[in-house]
Formats: structure tokens, sequence, C-alpha cells
């Protein structure tokens, strides 16, 4: 690892360089034993019971990290400890300048072999280290010790992969091409990988090389991702791994934010206290019933920014609210005679699209602004049952209960642009939601999860789960899902292999649409309704945090407000049909809840 984030200011000398080597005392240690430092001043061989050796070379190793270089200079002066051993800074310096050849005698060291008539070094190791290292009476002397586990194979095909790299930047395609078929080919490892270096061969250019492999080039941060790829099989006690101080400080605070039952922000704890956060902190007040629609509420979504709540009901109205004091701005009431069940916000917060049950069976798309209805989309048969923006908010993909028309994209001038029951298919979507970085749309129906490349719109993969599925949401990462089925029970799931992560048990779903969301800062949270007229809230490791009182009835959708996570919606299907807000106990920020009904 290196000594600073600038390799242009490494000192060029070992006389400085705070080495790492395999300075460690051996022997037993006991927390009365006594050494002596540089100075001849007696100390204790330990650190409050932690190796005081390792403790020293992570405090010069952080120092120089800080910046500190005299600092950490000092401390190897008065320690008596090095960062590195000479052999690891010979070994970080070849690498990050591109000395191949010697980087990989620092690393693995000199084959020798027996010849019979006496012991002889093997002249063509570094350009044949695949083929002489299964020589008869062969061995290896010298290099750095690796960490248990540690593929040597695959570590020299890292750097063989950018020492091809390298000379086809450089445009030197003859030695290039010797080092693909002669020093990367015999090592065995990903023959995908192989074919793919293969091919930028055909590149015409250094720059479209760079395009074509995603590789920054010699002059950018490829060599020092090499190394600290590099590191991470070398011993520990030989090469400490990069910036060890800050990860350890990490697992500090990842520990105390995993057993912090309340926690819901995105400021980093203080390390000069032990971490914890009380649960008047959190939101579980009802602070204000907003009772505009005449009906059960089926569902409630903040805009991206937060400004804004839209509220669905049975009573076929929309409601949008500001959030400073939660006024309505809009009543939309051209759904006729059919319960609304879902909507869903453009990127940019301009638009809403809605969606309708029998007997209008339609989508339609609403000016937020005006409040006015420019586009209904009325090709189904059948309820249309949820809806999601794609993210260049030109098109709108659309599910429902049509076997023929389960699931489309249309444009905003209502033109079909594709549809996934094209190829005969029958598919019926419950719900549907597409990934924050556009590259995923995942369908549920009844009982199967469908996962398409949502560019290409092939299908990727499909499930199907006993359970009854009702509804999907997908976290900010893009890489997980969070599915809501009958009965009782709530999945996150790897989304492009739909492994399991992670079950939310403990609230009542049997004959419902319950939908469940992510919520909190960094979506630390899962919430949903339920049937027990309850609101129910997790840590994402699956702890239940609480069970809040909320509407008489189900509770069958949630809202988290996208920018304050002290603020969450609930609707539910109150026997006098309201929305109430909730937040933190300070009655200054209220929150909202809306009454959402069964489906």
């Amino acid at each position: 690892m290196r000594l600073d984030n600038d390799t242009s200011k490494q000192p060029q000398s070992p006389s400085h360089s705070f080495t790492n080597g395999s300075s460690r005392s051996s022997g037993p240690r006991s927390p009365l034993g006594k050494v002596a430092n540089a100075n001849g001043k007696p100390i204790p061989t330990t650190y409050f019971g932690h190796d005081r050796d390792e403790v020293t070379r992570i405090l010069i190793q952080s120092l120089t990290d800080l910046g500190y270089h005299d600092a950490a200079g000092a401390l190897c002066k008065e320690s008596g400890r090095q960062l590195e051993g000479p052999t690891v800074a010979s070994f970080r310096r070849s690498v990050l300048n591109g000395d191949w050849d010697a980087a990989e005698e620092l690393l693995f060291g000199t084959v020798i072999h027996d010849t019979g008539g006496g012991v002889g070094l093997d002249d063509s190791y570094g350009r044949s280290w695949g083929k002489t290292r299964s020589r008869a009476n062969s061995q290896r002397s010298g290099g750095l010790t690796l960490a248990e586990g540690a593929n040597r194979d695959e570590m020299l095909f890292w750097m063989k992969q950018q020492k091809y790299l390298e000379l086809l930047e450089r445009r030197d395609l003859g030695n290039a091409l010797t080092v693909l078929r002669q020093e990367l080919t015999p090592l065995h490892q990903d023959v995908g990988r192989l074919h793919a270096l293969s091919s930028l061969m055909m590149c015409p250019s250094a720059e479209d090389l760079r395009h074509q492999s995603q590789w920054d080039g010699a002059q950018g941060e490829s060599r020092t991702h090499l190394l600290s790829d590099l590191s991470k099989s070398i011993s520990p006690s030989v090469m400490i791994p990069e910036h060890r101080l800050s990860a350890l400080l990490d697992e500090v605070k990842d520990s105390w934010i995993g057993n912090c039952l309340y926690h819901n922000t995105t400021d980093s704890p203080s390390l000069y206290l032990d971490h914890n956060c009380e649960r008047e902190d959190f939101p579980t007040k009802a602070v204000l019933d907003l009772k505009d629609h005449t009906d059960e509420v089926w569902y409630l979504k903040y805009s991206n920014d937060g400004t804004k709540l839209a509220s669905t009901s049975k009573d076929t109205t929309i409601f949008i609210y500001e959030t400073s004091t939660y006024k309505i701005l809009h009543h939309l009431e051209d759904h006729q005679d059919s319960g609304v069940t879902h909507l869903a916000w453009s990127p940019d917060d301009s638009k809403i699209i809605t969606c309708c049950s029998q007997p209008e069976n339609s989508a339609r798309i609403w000016d937020v602004k005006t409040g006015a209805c420019i586009l209904c989309i009325s090709d189904f048969t059948y309820p249309c049952t949820t809806a999601a923006w794609a993210p260049d908010g030109r098109h709108v993909v659309i599910g429902s209960q049509d076997d023929k028309l389960g699931c489309g994209i249309w444009d905003l001038s209502g033109r079909q642009v594709h549809n996934f029951c094209e190829d005969g298919s029958k598919l019926r979507a419950n719900d549907l939601a597409i990934s924050p970085n556009g590259e995923r749309l995942v369908i549920i129906s009844e009982h199967s999860i469908a996962v398409y490349d949502f560019v290409s719109y092939k299908k990727l993969c499909e499930w199907h789960p006993d359970s009854k599925l009702t509804s999907i949401t997908i976290s900010q990462d893009s890489r997980h899902m969070l599915v809501s089925m009958n009965p009782d029970m709530i999945e996150l799931m790897e989304i492009d292999s739909a492994d399991l992560i992670q079950k939310f048990e403990g609230h009542q779903q049997k004959q419902f649409i319950i939908r469940s969301a992510f919520g909190g800062a960094d979506e630390n949270f899962v919430v949903s309704g339920s049937e027990d007229s309850r609101i129910y809230i997790w840590r994402s490791n699956g702890l239940l945090v609480e069970a809040l009182d909320a509407h008489p009835g189900c509770v069958n959708s949630i809202a988290w407000h996208p920018k304050d996570p002290s603020v969450f919606a609930s609707a539910g299907d109150d026997h006098k049909p309201n929305t109430k807000a909730v937040c933190n106990t300070q009655p200054t920020r209220p929150t909202t809840k809306n009454p959402s009904s069964r489906m």
C-alpha cells in the first residue's frame, strides 16, 4: 500500500521509507513484560492487551495517510519499528513504476532448480513462470509471504494483464501478443476474460482501448488499484492492508450503527463516545390527519424532492399536497367511477401517472403544476394495477391484470413502445419497479418474479415462489428488491439471483394487498402496513423496531419522506377515511400518513 495518496511524493530512498517488514517481536508476550524503545526507555510489550508492534505500525501507516510524514518518521525512530521492509518497498515501487519482471521476482521470489549437476537459477522466470513452476526439483527462493488462501496464478494473471494492457496502450502489438500467448494463456485463468483481452488487439487507438476495456491507462490509477488488489493477497505481517486504521474505525462505527435500534441519520457517529440513538428522536407519533378523501385511501407517495405528497383512493380521486403545511394543491377527479389503485412521480416531479380499477381500467398522466390530465391510456380490458417512470422521463411502464397487456411501455404521446406479452406469454402484473440506475425492470405477478434488462427488454430470469406476491420495491443501490407476499412475509432479495438476504415478519398480511417500502436514512429500515391496523418498522437486519397503532382496518401503504428521515406517511382503511401524518415529537415537523385500502 502507498505511503500517501500521491505516488510522486513517495520517498525514493528506503532509509526514510516507513518500511513494513517483519519486525514483530517473537516469543511469549506478557502484559508485564518490558522492552526498550530507541531512547532506551522501558515500555510494556502490549498496549492494553493489543500487540504493541501491530499498533505502532498501524499508527505509522495512519500518520502517513493523514500526511503527517515527519510525525510518522519520528514514531519510526522512537519505536524502532518500520512500516515496510526493503523488499516490500521495492515491490511497491516496481508495481507503481511498471517494472513487471522485478515486481514478479520480488513478490514470488526466484525459481531455482536442480539440473543434476548443481542448483541453477532459472533465467526465464518472470517471462515463463507459468511453465517453469512445474519443473521437477524446482524450488522458489525468497519472495513475500502470501496470505492464507492466496492464489498465485490469479495474482500473476493480474500483473500480466496490466503488462499486456500497457503494451497495447503503447501500441507495441508484437510484444503484447507475446504476453497474451506465452504468459497469460498458460496460467489457465478466466477463459472469458482471456477472450475479452484478446479482442482488445483490434482497438485502433489507445483511447479506444481504454474505453473498450474500462481501464484508465498506465498514467491513471490502474497501477495503484493493482497494487491494492495484490496487497490483499500478501500476508498482513509483511504488508499491512491499506488504510488499516480507517477500516478498523469503520468496523467500530458499523457495529455501533448495527446495534443501535433507532439509528436514523446519515451523519457519521463521533468516536469520542459510544453511539446510541434515543427513541424520542424516531418518528413514532401521529401529528397530522388529512381527512379529504371520502373513502378508503389505497396508495400514497412523496415526490422525489419531498415537497409534495400524492394519495389515491377508492373514492376515485387523487389529492396532491404540498408538504410544508400539507395544504391541498390539486384534487384530481377524472377517473370516473373507478377507484385509483396506484401512482408514480416522474423523475423531475413535473408529472404523475395514476392507475385505476374497473370499470375505467385506464392509466392517466397529469401535469402537477396545473392539475390537468394530459394523457389517458385506456387500452386495457382489466384493471391497471401499477406503473413506473423510465429514468429518461419520456416513457412509462404500466402493469395490469390484462393477460394480453399485462405490462407494456408507452411514450408520452400514448404510443405503445413495447409489450412484454407480445410473444404470447400471459402476464398479469400485481406490481413492478424499475431500478434507479435504469438497468432492470422487475415485474411480479401472483406467483412469479420476472427480471428484465430494461435496455434490451430481454427477460434475464424468472422465479416462482409458492407465496402470493403483492408488491415490490427496489433499493437505491439497484441491487436489492423488497417483496411483500401473503401470508405475513416480506423478503429482501438480490435482484439478479433472487438470493434471500433477510426476512421481515410480525405483521399480518393474508387477504389484501399490503405494500412495504424502504425507509429512513440510507434505507436503514423496512416499513409495512398490516391487516391488524398497525405500522411495522424493522431494521434492515430484520430486527423489529416498532409496531405502531395507526388506522382502524388495514394499513396498506407507507411512504417515507425522501429527504427528511424523521417523517413518513401512512394510509389505511379507516371507517371515517383520513390521512394521518407521523413524525418525531417536534410538532413543527409534520409528516403525513394517508389511509389506504384493500384491493
